[in-house]
């Protein structure tokens, strides 16, 4: 039985974050953190100040959905309270009844962590570098319960970089499809949860009832199966569990890190299964979809009494924040803490200094056009000097050049006419070719690939 000390709840919980969040960020955002109550069960949470509430449910629900599984807490919510501020029950949805349902009862089994409720496929930006994943998600979801198409995408795995958002598409497609039909057994299911919880079993020398668990659900989402490759156990139970949905035209979405075919240590059998539908990646989005999910992400409930962000602020925010959606997320979010720590509105100024704390930078030391254009020389192996200087409308010095000039407009803002001087070219030469390169990363996964990387490798 769960104890019902709020104290006692709150201890396994720390626990399980201190294991996952490095030891700065536990002091700064966990540490001050209090129990008060546990009350319908939710465990009630004192948080210092908003901006630290704020912080807490943008940036970490994965890391809290991890500690609450990994200490037999799945089914507990929580409840941030700002200390002192007004204590108000939070609401609690009445239970629906299954009976109402055409088949007979049906128990629905929701395993999504309640702190995940802003991942919804509608709230996903979606640009060039993840515009199969989101078609394909949202395919799933339209498609689900109709009859066979040729394209198969059961499983449905996504593949892609920490933190651009593949565990918010996952629980989008939970989400959609429960919308669709609230009767759906729906679970999510990290693999290192399972692995924990696989572990129990086994010393209780009884996994049966652990693998019929989640054989009985209609839709299994699967996260994280890159650190499947030292778990033989579990790589197992979970092809039984695979084999099983899909002979029963079960639908199951995959995360990974990697592509099936580069999963080290997985057996064949099961990255086969892996394969069988349809793989898409996610790729770090471009500075315009940077923007775009920036003033996405103000449009939050949780933003809405926060002073209007300047235009600058945005443009410098997406310039410095480019490894992932959660990144660059986490540094919006940080600014707002920091303004309203000083009690200042958002500004340049409040971004440079969060920037300069957060990475010990300096924020305004730019990247030199030179760099730029060697690099992108050395990239596609050609010399700086045909790069800059040589007339040749051949694609081996064109479609470098084009890139060129995309980068020094992305990374170093620079003017139009400013590139184009650099290149001895008319201005309007330098936007068509900057939108020429733009539309090809939209068309071409590859390409928009290989300028992401040089755009990260340069900056």
């Amino acid at each position: 039985m769960r104890s019902a000390d709020p104290t006692a709840l709150w201890d396994t919980i720390r626990l399980g974050l201190s294991k996952q969040l490095p030891e700065a960020s536990f002091k700064e955002w966990i540490a001050p953190c209090e129990p008060m109550k546990v009350s319908e069960g939710a465990l009630w949470i004192q948080v210092p100040s908003a901006a630290a509430k704020l912080w807490i449910e943008q940036q970490l629900p994965e890391e809290f959905n991890d500690a609450l599984a990994q200490g037999g807490l799945a089914d507990l919510r929580l409840e941030f309270h700002i200390n002192g501020t007004p204590a108000l029950e939070p609401k609690v949805a009445p239970k629906k009844s299954a009976s109402t349902a055409t088949s007979g009862p049906v128990e629905t089994s929701i395993s999504f962590p309640h702190l995940f409720n802003r991942y919804t496929l509608d709230r996903f930006v979606v640009g060039p570098g993840s515009q199969l994943a989101f078609a394909a998600a949202r395919a799933v979801v339209d498609s689900f319960g109709k009859a066979a198409t040729p394209l198969s995408m059961n499983p449905l795995f996504i593949y892609g970089g920490a933190g651009l958002g593949k565990t918010h598409l996952m629980v989008g497609i939970g989400k959609g499809l429960l919308e669709r039909d609230p009767r759906l057994r729906v679970v999510y299911l990290k693999v290192d949860n399972f692995f924990n919880e696989l572990t129990v079993a086994i010393r209780a020398k009884n996994t049966e009832p652990m693998r019929k668990k989640y054989q009985q659900n209609d839709v299994l989402l699967l996260d994280d199966v890159q650190t499947l490759g030292k778990m033989e156990r579990t790589q197992e139970e979970i092809f039984h569990i695979l084999e099983h949905l899909l002979q029963h035209g079960k639908q199951i979405v995959i995360t990974s890190d990697k592509p099936p075919q580069r999963l080290e240590g997985c057996h064949e059998r099961l990255i086969t299964r892996f394969k069988w539908g349809l793989t898409a990646d996610i790729q770090p989005p471009d500075f315009e979809t940077r923007i775009a999910i920036l003033k996405k992400k103000l449009e939050d409930v949780d933003f809405r009494h926060v002073p209007p962000i300047p235009e600058d602020v945005l443009t410098f925010i997406a310039h410095k924040a480019k490894g992932s959606v959660r990144d660059l997320e986490g540094f919006l979010t940080r600014v707002i803490f920091q303004a309203s720590l000083i009690g200042v509105p958002p500004s340049l100024e409040v971004a440079h200094a969060a920037f300069q704390g957060q990475s010990g930078e300096e924020p305004t030391a730019p990247v030199h056009p030179d760099r730029i254009y060697r690099m992108t020389a050395e990239t596609f192996n050609v010399s700086f000097v045909d790069l800059m200087k040589k007339r040749s409308r051949q694609q081996a010095i064109l479609l470098p050049r084009q890139v060129a000039m995309y980068l020094a407009r992305e990374i170093a803002s620079l003017p139009f006419a400013d590139i184009g001087r650099a290149f001895n070219m008319h201005h309007s030469t330098v936007m068509n070719a900057i939108d020429s390169v733009r539309d090809r990363m939209k068309r071409d996964p590859d390409f928009h690939k290989m300028v992401q990387a040089l755009l990260n490798s340069i900056h």
